[in-house]
């Protein structure tokens, strides 16, 4: 009886298997990747619209910490468009090179931390459980931390959707 073998390649253009295994026999037995992402919001952005309104409650700031700054502030988001909100996130940016966050959190969402010198921008995104219904509103205690001991420091917290909403409050803290 005759052993069946297969004919090595004739060119480097075709490579048949049993080449690719001798020539790679460490990368035959190697461990296969496994791509991992994060899950993806349950709500769809496929269509509806969506207006946010975004406005600090009247003497819920508060400041504290040296010299790292903590600022609390409560923020009172609505949905005053026809559709539930998609992908709702929000953002903190500090306005001039000097102001920078090493923290930043909204409600129950996940929070949004960076050692180091900190960022100028930092984001959080809403649950899907946490989407704002056509017509409701939520007050969020908004938190975020100061890197540096400046004395006054403007930062934008901005709310927006996927399907196109977007809504902002300056927060100016001085020492």
């Amino acid at each position: 009886m005759r052993a069946h073998t297969s004919p090595e390649p004739t060119s480097a253009s075709h490579l048949g298997r049993r080449t690719l295994v001798r020539a790679g026999a460490t990368a035959a037995w190697t461990v296969p990747v496994i791509a991992m992402a994060a899950p993806a919001q349950a709500t769809s952005c496929s269509g509806g619209t969506t207006t946010l309104t975004a406005v600090t409650v009247t003497g819920s700031k508060v400041q504290t910490g040296k010299p790292k700054l903590t600022v609390t502030v409560q923020v009172q988001v609505c949905n005053t468009g026809g559709s539930q909100t998609c992908d709702l996130y929000a953002t903190a940016s500090g306005i001039g090179a000097s102001t920078r966050l090493n923290a930043f959190s909204v409600g129950s969402w996940p929070a949004a931390e960076v050692g180091g010198g900190g960022s100028t921008t930092l984001m959080v995104s809403a649950p899907a459980d946490e989407q704002l219904g056509s017509g409701s509103c939520a007050t969020y205690l908004v938190s975020y931390l100061l890197h540096d001991a400046s004395g006054e420091h403007t930062v934008t917290i901005t709310f927006a959707t996927g399907n196109g909403a977007v809504a902002s409050v300056n927060v100016t803290t001085t020492r």
